[in-house]
């Protein structure tokens, strides 16, 4: 579901941008299969201060499985990497 609101975010990146999760709340409505193929869609609900927000949902062949809301920020890729160097380094 994360990568599904990912990919709605890659128009609103510019070079050495990405976009990270903030938040994931998710109900698990039903049991899937480990094999299972499933479908993860996300729905843009829009921007409040820096964070993206959407709705999303997860569904198998026997319906929806499970349905929350998620939350992005569009950061600098190099400031992602060096926050994630410096706290590894500093343990």
């Amino acid at each position: 579901m994360e990568l599904a609101a990912a990919r709605l975010m890659k128009p609103l990146l510019n070079e050495g941008e990405l976009s990270v999760g903030v938040n994931v709340n998710v109900n698990h409505l039903a049991a899937t299969l480990n094999d299972e193929v499933v479908t993860a869609v996300a729905t843009y609900k829009g921007i409040e201060g820096k964070l993206h927000a959407f709705d999303v949902a997860l569904f198998d062949r026997g319906g929806k499985a499970g349905a929350g809301t998620h939350t992005r920020a569009i950061i600098k890729t190099k400031r992602l990497l060096e926050g994630a160097e410096s706290r590894t380094s500093s343990n």
